[in-house]
């Protein structure tokens, strides 16, 4: 399988496009619950930019209307070869649903 950088790939369009795996859960709808700094339930989503692909983290739920400014990784620092393999696997998920359009 060949490395998704190696192809031309472009890193910002991974950060404008939704995510190639649909959410199971809604980003509140986890348990047990991780506050944040302003007392809310953080929101927990999932990362897709190049370096963190798939890496999921908590963040505060009204950051955009003024909340807090709480971050904190649920997972820890994915390896290099599974980086690559996600990279690679979303990229095909993209170039499949491009083809199907």
């Amino acid at each position: 399988m060949a490395s998704s950088r190696s192809e031309g790939s472009s890193a910002s369009s991974r950060r404008t496009s939704p995510s190639p795996i649909p959410y199971r859960v809604g980003p509140l709808e986890y348990q047990p619950a991780v506050a944040c700094r302003c007392g809310s339930k953080a929101a927990r989503w999932i990362l897709w930019s190049p370096d963190n692909p798939g890496r999921r983290y908590f963040k505060c739920a009204d950051a955009r209307s003024g909340g807090c400014d709480f971050f904190a990784w649920v997972d820890g620092p994915t390896s290099s070869f599974l980086r690559e393999v996600l990279n690679d696997l979303w990229d095909e998920v993209w170039k499949l649903r491009r083809e199907k359009a």
